[in-house]
C-alpha cells in the first residue's frame, strides 16, 4: 500500500496560495499601506499560526479562517466583524481553489502505479481536502483517504498512520508513505512503522543522511 501526503506532495499548494494571495491583495490593496511582498509574509505567518490552532483542536476549521482574516486586517486601521471576515475569506478561497493544480510529475506517476493500492494521509479539513483531490481530478486513484479533520488526530501523531493502515486493512509495515515535510511526514511515518520516502521538491537540508530521499516522482520506481 502506498500512501501520499497531499499539499506540497501531489498538489502545488504553495503556487495556488501565492496566486490566490496576490489576487486578494490586488482586490483589497486600498486597505493596506505595505507592499505585496510584505502582505504575503504577513499572510503566511498568520495563516500558519491559526491553522496550527485548528490542528491542536483549539478552534474550529471555520473559525480559524475568520480569525486569520481579522488579524490580517487588524494590521490596518480597518477592523472587521466576524461576518465581514468570513465573506472576505470566501473571496480568497475562490481565488485559491481556482489556482489549484497537481505538480507536473503527478498524474504520469500515478498512472504508472496501476495494480498498486494507493491512499492519502493529510492534515486539514475533510471537505476541503476532498475538494482539492477532485479539483486536480485524482480521486479515482485512491481507495483509502484519511484526513486529520475527520479522524481527530493530525500528523505528526503516529496514530493517524495507524488509522490509515487499519482502514486499508494492511499491515503498517507493508505501507510506504511519500511526503514533502521531513518532520511531519517522514520522521512520523517512519516511527509509525511505514517505509518513508521524502519527496524533497525544494532541495531542503535535513541533517539526516539515512533518509530515503527523491527530488521528484519521475525517479521513483515500484
Amino acid at each position: 500500500m502506498i500512501f501520499f501526503d497531499l499539499d506540497g506532495t501531489l498538489i502545488d499548494h504553495k503556487k495556488a496560495e501565492i496566486l490566490g494571495v496576490k489576487a486578494f491583495y490586488n482586490k483589497y490593496s486600498s486597505y493596506f499601506d505595505f507592499s505585496e511582498e510584505l502582505f504575503y509574509n504577513y499572510w503566511h505567518d498568520i495563516s500558519d499560526k491559526h491553522f496550527l490552532r485548528f490542528l491542536n483542536k483549539l478552534t474550529s476549521f471555520e473559525q480559524q479562517r475568520i480569525d486569520r482574516i481579522k488579524e490580517l486586517f487588524s494590521l490596518t486601521s480597518h477592523k472587521l466583524t466576524e461576518q465581514e471576515a468570513e465573506i472576505k475569506f470566501k473571496v480568497y478561497q475562490k481565488l485559491y481553489e481556482g489556482s489549484l493544480m497537481p505538480y507536473e510529475d503527478v498524474k504520469e506517476f500515478l498512472n504508472s502505479l496501476k495494480g498498486e493500492r494507493l491512499g492519502i494521509i493529510s492534515n486539514g479539513d475533510f471537505k476541503q481536502q476532498i475538494l482539492k483531490i477532485e479539483r486536480i481530478e485524482c480521486e479515482k486513484y485512491f481507495d483509502t483517504i484519511v484526513i486529520s479533520g475527520q479522524v481527530g488526530v493530525s500528523k505528526p501523531s503516529l496514530q493517524i498512520f495507524q488509522i490509515a493502515a487499519e482502514r486499508a486493512k494492511v499491515k503498517i509495515s507493508d505501507c510506504t508513505y511519500i511526503g514533502d515535510n521531513f518532520e511531519t511526514d517522514i520522521l512520523s511515518s517512519s516511527k509509525a512503522g511505514m517505509k518513508a520516502i521524502w519527496l524533497n521538491r525544494d532541495n531542503a537540508k535535513s541533517g539526516c543522511s539515512e533518509v530515503n530521499m527523491i527530488y521528484d516522482l519521475k525517479t521513483l520506481k515500484f
